[in-house]
Parts: C-alpha cells; sequence; structure tokens
C-alpha cells in the first residue's frame, strides 16, 4: 500500500510538470504564431505593391526607350521590343494571377487594366513586325504611350488602395485570432488542471479496482480449479498455456508436465489429429473460427492412457498482452451419452412394440375375418332352406352375435386406422336431411323394439345440400344414436339440428338427446376415453367393447368439429358434436330413371385356396345367377385368364404357389382377354395401408371377409352397368346336403393335412400355406382350438423357426383328433 501512495504521489507530480510545461508551451507558440502571421501578411502585402508599383516604372522605362529611338536616327529597336516585353509581362501578371484578383473586382482598377491591355494588344503586330514597320510606328506609339499613362497610374494606386486596406482587415482579424488563441490557452490550463484532479481520482479508483480484480482472480483461479469442467488454455499456435485439476483428472494428465506442449499431442485421438492440425494451421493464418464462438460441439477425445471418450468442446479467443489465446472449455459426457443410447434403444424397442402391434392386427384381421366369412356365409345360406322355428331362431341369433363380433372386430380396426395416421377426410356434396332420414329409419326398429320414439328435426333455419365427409358424418351419428338406443327403455330419443349464420359457411351443431338412464357426473369426463363402459348392460341389452363414443370423438376432430356431453343420471343424457361445413350445389339423382337396363348374368372367376371360401363364394354368386369358374391359386388364375375372357375376377390376396399381387400384375402385364377387366381383392386385412397395397397392386377394388351381399350386389351392379341385382330367385330348398358335402369334404383335407405333415416335409412356405387354409375351415366349422393350434404351425413356419413349429405341429394334431364334431350351428 505505501508504495502505491508512493507511485501515486510521482504520477501527480509529473502531471503537475507536464501541464506547466503545456502553458508554457501554449504561450511561446502563442508569440510564434502572431509573429510568423504578421510576417506572412506583410510579405503578401509588400509583395503586390512593389508589383503595382513596378507596373508604372516599367511603363516609364518603355515610355523612354520609345522617345529616345523616335529622336535618335538610329534607334535602338531591340531596346523598345525588350521593354515593351517587360511591361507587357507585368501587366499580364495583373491580369492572370491569383494574387490580384480580389483587385479586378475593383472596378478603377478593372477599368485601367482593360485600358492597358487593350493599348499593348494593338501594339504587339508593330512590335513583332519588321523593323522598318516599327521605326515608322515610333511616333504613334510615343502619342499612345502618353494617352495610356493616366490608365497606368489609376492601375496602381486603386491596387495601392485595396490592398491597403485588405492589409488594415487582415490585422483587424489577425487580433481577434490572437484573442481566441489566447481564451483556448486558458481553457486549456483549465482543461489540464481538472485532468490533474481527474488523474489523481482515476488512480484512487484504480487502486480500488486494482484490489477488486486481484479479488475477483482470486474467485476465478478458485471456480477454474474446482470446475468439474476441464479448462485448458492455450497459444494461437496450440501450445498448452494453462490447464486447471478437472482437466487433470479427466485426461489423467499432470500439468507441470503438459505445458508447453501441444494440445493435439495431449488430447485430440489419433484419427482426428490430422483434422485438428489444419484447423489450428487454418486459425493461425487467417483467423478463420470454424469451431471457435459456435457453443458447445460435441466430438472425442483421448486420455493419457490412450482411452478415446466422447466429450463437449466450447471454444473461445481471447487477448493476453499482444497475444491471442484459445480457452478450451471440455466436459466429459460419457455418461449422457450412454444414457442418450438406452434411449434410443428404448425408442427403438417401442417404435418395434408399435409395429408389432400394428402386425398383430392385421394379422388378427385376417384369421379373425377367415372364420367368420365361413360362419356367417354359412348361416346367409342356411337363412334361405327351409328351417324349424327353432332353427330359424338359432340362426337368427348366431347371425347376431356374428355381426355383433363384427362390429367389434371393425371398432378396434378404426382405432388402428387412427393409430396408423389414416385420418384424411374426404368432403363431397351431401344432403344433410336425407343422411339424416336414411339414419334415423335404419335404426327405428333398434329403437322400437325397446319401447323408443326415435325423431329428428331442424331448430330454426335448415340446411340442404352441403359439403362433408358422408362417412365419418354418418358414422358418428349412428355411434351416438346407437349408443342412446342401447341405455333408453320406453322413452324418447330426439336429434335435433342447429346451424349458426354464415356466408355460404358456418357451422352446424347436432344433439342427441335421450331420457335414458344417464351419466353421473364424475364419470362423464371418461365417456369419450377408449374401453370405457360405465354402465353394465340393461337386462336385455349386450355389452359394448367400450370404442364406440372414442371413435366418435376420433372422427368428429378429423373433421374439425368438437364434441361433448351432458347428463344428469336417471333422467337422461344429451350427447352433442359440432362440425364446419359449406354449402354446396344441389345435386340430381345420379340413377337414370329411364331406360333401365336389363340385368344380365357375368361371367367371374373367383380365385381363393380355401375350399370352404371357395364354394361358399361360388354358392352365392350362383344362387344370384351368374356364371362361376374356380381357380385356386394365383397361378391357375393367370393361367385361365390368358385363356377365357371374365365380367370380373374376385381374387383372394393369401395363396399358395402364386398369391393375389402377383397374380393381378402378371394378368396385368399379360396380353390376355382379361388385361383391363376388374379384379377385386379379397381379403380379411381391411387395414387401410393394405387396401393401398392393393390398389397400387393393379386392383380395382376390395371385398372384406366376410363377404357383405350388400358390398358384393354394389361390385356385381358396377361390373353389369344395372342398378338392378342380377336377380335370380334363390333356390328355398333343403341344403343340408350341400353343407354336409362341406363338412366332409373339409375332414378330408383335414386328414390329408396330417398324414403329409407327418411325412416331415422341408417346404417351410408351403406347411405355412396348408396351414392357414385348414385353419380358416376349422373356425368355420367350430373347431377354434384346431384354427389356433394351426395359425401357430403357420407363424412358427413363416419365421422359420423349425423347433417351435415341430412342437406347434405335435399339439394341432392332438387338438384335430380331441376336436368335436365339425358344424355350423
Amino acid at each position: 500500500m505505501r508504495l502505491f501512495k508512493e507511485v501515486t504521489s510521482r504520477r501527480s507530480a509529473i502531471l503537475i510538470l507536464v501541464a506547466a510545461l503545456c502553458a508554457a508551451t501554449i504561450v511561446f507558440l502563442a508569440i510564434e504564431i502572431t509573429r510568423d502571421l504578421r510576417l506572412l501578411s506583410s510579405a503578401r502585402s509588400d509583395n503586390a505593391q512593389w508589383t503595382l508599383s513596378q507596373a508604372e516604372v516599367e511603363f516609364l522605362d518603355f515610355q523612354f526607350v520609345v522617345e529616345q529611338a523616335r529622336n535618335s536616327s538610329d534607334p535602338d529597336l531591340a531596346s523598345v521590343r525588350r521593354e515593351f516585353d517587360i511591361f507587357y509581362s507585368r501587366i499580364r501578371i495583373l491580369a492572370r494571377g491569383d494574387l490580384y484578383a480580389p483587385l479586378r473586382g475593383v472596378p478603377e482598377f478593372d477599368r485601367a487594366l482593360t485600358a492597358s491591355l487593350s493599348a499593348l494588344d494593338q501594339m504587339i503586330p508593330i512590335i513583332d513586325g519588321p523593323d522598318q514597320d516599327l521605326t515608322t510606328a515610333l511616333a504613334p506609339i510615343s502619342e499612345m504611350m502618353a494617352l495610356l499613362r493616366p490608365a497606368v497610374r489609376e492601375l496602381a494606386n486603386s491596387g495601392l488602395h485595396v490592398f491597403a486596406e485588405d492589409s488594415d482587415d487582415s490585422r483587424i482579424a489577425l487580433s481577434y485570432t490572437l484573442l481566441r488563441l489566447g481564451g483556448l490557452a486558458v481553457c486549456l490550463v483549465i482543461a489540464l488542471l481538472y485532468l490533474l484532479q481527474h488523474a489523481r481520482k482515476v488512480g484512487h479508483e484504480a487502486k480500488t479496482r486494482r484490489s477488486e480484480a486481484e479479488g475477483a482472480f482470486r474467485r476465478l483461479n478458485t471456480v477454474l480449479q474446482t470446475s468439474l469442467d476441464a479448462v485448458v488454455v492455450a497459444n494461437k499456435k496450440g501450445a498448452i498455456l494453462q490447464v486447471n485439476a478437472a482437466a487433470e483428472k479427466i485426461f489423467l494428465i499432470n500439468a507441470n508436465e503438459v505445458v508447453g506442449k501441444s494440445i493435439g499431442e495431449i488430447f485430440v485421438p489419433d484419427h482426428l489429429r490430422d483434422a485438428h492440425e489444419a484447423g489450428m494451421a487454418r486459425h493461425a493464418a487467417d483467423g478463420s473460427k470454424h469451431v471457435v464462438g459456435h457453443g458447445r460441439v460435441r466430438l472425442e477425445g483421448k486420455r493419457q492412457n490412450g482411452e478415446v471418450f466422447p466429450v463437449e468442446l466450447a471454444l473461445e479467443t481471447a487477448q493476453s498482452g499482444d497475444e491471442d489465446i484459445i480457452i478450451g472449455f471440455l466436459r466429459d459426457i460419457s455418461p449422457l451419452v450412454e444414457a442418450e443410447n438406452e434411449l434410443v434403444d428404448a425408442r427403438d424397442k417401442a417404435v418395434a412394440g408399435e409395429k408389432a402391434k400394428a402386425d398383430f392386427l392385421a394379422m388378427m384381421t385376417h384369421e379373425i375375418r377367415t372364420p367368420l366369412n365361413g360362419v356367417l356365409g354359412n348361416l346367409s345360406l342356411l337363412e334361405d332352406t327351409n328351417l324349424s322355428e327353432r332353427q330359424a331362431r338359432y340362426t337368427r341369433n348366431m347371425d347376431i352375435s356374428g355381426k355383433l363380433l363384427m362390429a367389434h372386430v371393425d371398432a378396434v380396426l378404426d382405432i388402428a386406422r387412427f393409430e396408423s395416421g389414416a385420418t384424411q377426410s374426404r368432403t363431397e356434396p351431401v344432403h344433410i336431411g336425407h343422411l339424416m332420414q336414411d339414419i334415423v329409419d335404419s335404426q327405428l326398429s333398434a329403437a322400437e323394439a325397446h319401447g323408443n320414439l326415435l325423431e329428428w328435426s331442424w331448430i330454426g333455419p335448415s340446411e340442404s345440400w352441403i359439403e362433408a365427409d358422408p362417412s365419418r358424418l354418418q358414422q358418428v351419428i349412428l355411434n351416438l344414436v346407437g349408443n342412446a338406443i342401447k341405455f333408453t327403455r320406453n322413452g324418447r330419443i330426439a336429434i335435433e339440428l342447429e346451424r349458426s349464420e354464415g356466408d355460404g359457411s358456418g357451422q352446424i351443431e347436432i344433439r342427441i338427446i335421450d331420457t335414458g338412464i344417464g351419466i353421473s357426473e364424475e364419470d362423464l369426463p371418461r365417456v369419450f376415453n377408449d374401453f370405457e363402459s360405465l354402465h353394465a348392460p340393461l337386462e336385455d341389452g349386450v355389452a359394448g367393447t367400450g370404442l364406440g363414443l372414442g371413435i366418435a370423438r376420433r372422427f368428429v376432430e378429423a373433421i374439425g368439429g368438437e364434441i361433448g356431453a351432458e347428463s344428469t343420471l336417471g333422467e337422461g343424457s344429451v350427447f352433442w358434436f359440432t362440425f364446419p361445413f359449406k354449402r354446396a350445389e344441389a345435386q340430381l339423382d345420379s340413377t337414370p330413371e329411364a331406360p333401365t337396363l336389363e340385368a344380365r348374368a357375368l361371367t367371374i372367376l373367383v380365385v381363393e385356396d380355401n375350399e370352404i371360401n371357395l364354394h361358399l363364394t361360388n354358392e352365392i354368386l350362383t344362387r344370384l345367377g351368374h356364371e362361376v369358374i374356380e381357380a385356386r391359386n394365383g397361378q391357375e388364375a393367370v393361367h385361365i385368364a390368358e385363356t377365357q375372357a371374365f365380367d370380373l375376377i374376385l381374387m383372394d390376396i393369401r395363396m399358395p404357389v402364386m398369391d393375389g399381387l402377383a397374380a393381378t400384375k402378371a394378368i396385368r402385364d399379360g396380353n390376355g382377354p382379361c388385361k383391363y377387366i376388374p379384379i377385386v381383392a379379397l381379403s380379411a386385412n381391411v387395414l387401410p395401408d393394405a387396401r393401398d397395397r392393393f390398389t397400387a397392386g393393379g386392383m380395382s377394388g376390395f371385398l372384406g371377409k366376410p363377404l357383405n351381399r350388400d358390398e358384393l350386389q354394389i361390385v356385381l351392379n358396377n361390373v353389369s352397368g344395372s342398378k338392378d341385382a342380377a336377380t335370380a330367385a334363390p333356390k328355398k330348398t333343403e341344403e343340408n346336403d350341400a353343407i354336409r358335402g362341406f363338412i366332409d369334404r373339409y375332414l378330408v383335407e383335414s386328414k390329408e393335412l396330417f398324414d403329409w405333415l407327418d411325412t416331415t416335409p422341408d417346404d417351410l412356405s408351403a406347411i405355412a400355406d396348408r396351414c392357414h387354409m385348414i385353419a380358416g375351415s376349422a373356425a368355420a366349422f367350430g373347431q377354434a382350438d384346431l384354427r389356433e393350434v394351426l395359425v401357430q404351425v403357420e407363424r412358427h413356419a413363416d419365421a422359420g423357426d423349425q423347433p417351435a413349429m415341430l412342437e406347434a405341429i405335435r399339439l394341432a394334431r392332438k387338438a384335430w383328433k380331441e376336436a368335436p364334431e365339425p358344424s355350423v350351428g
């Protein structure tokens, strides 16, 4: 501290001395400047006045030599010419010199100068002419000189007068300048005194700041030494200047041993060394900063023992005196990278799980719908036979159960469709009133069966044709109305429609109001969740999957609307949803009224490897009056299609030898008569991606299994070009023998399968195909356990897992021996 005071006092004395020297210098300079200005001003004025006076003297000299030459018998013409040139040059200086520009602005001077130049210009031809002419003209020149003398005198006098006034003005201005200079000097002295005081204050502050800086440095050094991040300081060439304790610990180095060594040698792995050296060379050459100042980057570092590990690096530059330094902050992120890898692995497993779920849904779609095809198809055939009252009741109950099972499957598939992202809405013109009436008509019998009144109406102004997605709109309303019917007995179900005003567009709200059992307040927020069934079924009701309202919510959100519910337990519920719409132009009925095309029988190729499904499809089409040709695999279908023309091909997808997509491509690529005819896919896989794949493979349409007669009829009508079905009357004859024939064929095929499996075949693909075919028939004839193990055989064969497949074959043979008698009831 004492030393600091001595230094500060010494600095103050030096500042005072410097200030005194500055003041003395200012005074000295002021005196010198004043003298120099006076001398410069006087020299300029004297030079101008001398020139003006000299012009008059030179005029007299010229006049004198002219008179001498005029009175001499031998005139000295050379002297005349010399004196003329001297006088003429002097006048030209006055006429053109910058020094005399102010004079030429004075009227008297300008007038005298112009007269002198004019006279001299007249003499030039004579002066420059022959001697004889000059001698002759000496008398006229003498007379002109006599006339010019007053002008030359006026020239000198007016110029001297102007310069005298200019000199006085300059002196006055100089006096003011000196006064200002004196004032400036005083101000400068005051400023110096102030600076001296400020310097003393700054010195005190500098002392304080230095003390603070020393404290901050100690704290910063403590922070760096205790930091968990490694800190490395290097010069521009990459030589290490300093490292902290964390760097020693992370990189297993000793600070004293690495100082002065290259960063690349100590910290950079061998495989990154060249890139590091190139980057350091670029930075040293042109200051380029590819990493410096760009935040944290990930790369690899090297410990002293050679271990390479992931690090996070941030680089910054700073100045240390005249030297540029680079400061690196490094963090060991090995645990972080390991955790990230675990997260990525978990994500991959989750994605794989989602894919497995989607694959499972696709497989279940096929496996559930295949036996349903057999069950519902046989029930459809049984309904057309002569049944007793008891048999009719059993058949009806089985049909209801089968269709309910199909509804549950469709509900799950709707969820799968949304999970796969297939939520794009398609709008088209739809008459909202007709749509509502169709829904009410379709649900009226179900409502009346429970003693309910079902009706719909507009509240306020109505709408007719709108742009909307009719399928989704219909699905939402059907789900809500079906839900109301399920929980309402001997009551009323009202559907109210109300639109908001809009210019060509707006919003429609649909409310389904019932007088049913209602929903408690605490349960109301959960009604739109998946798999939520808040009530047990009524005494004559059937429990649902709890998916209907969840699907309705998804559909409403997909069309840009909102959905909600209000309810009072024991009094009833109101389910509502809104959706945006735009008005559409009225559409004409697309069904022609006349002439009506006559229905015609079609020639149809049915390609199906499952005998039961093949015969059921054949039976349905034959009874509708169409001619059916059968093929049991894709290769057989291609061969038949190359030689015979058909109106329609119904093509199964999964078949032995050649599947349906390959067969479709072969028919489309060939030149047979069926190249351009409709080919409709038959599949139990009804997921959106499967339908898209079928369409991309060249198929014209899709029919899900089990076959729906209405959907099949639409396809047949489109092909035949008729709005009416080919209406050959179904035969109301006893067909139990035909069904018995199906069962007998199934038993034979099952025995053939197990006899063939006893030969231990090597073709896993053939095993999967044959088990797949028998599994579908087993489900159709009520042997669910056998179907289940055959599906396992098929799955293991497809996966190439031979040990698991052999075990599944053993279980399948046991299930076959223990299976109940096959039946369709």
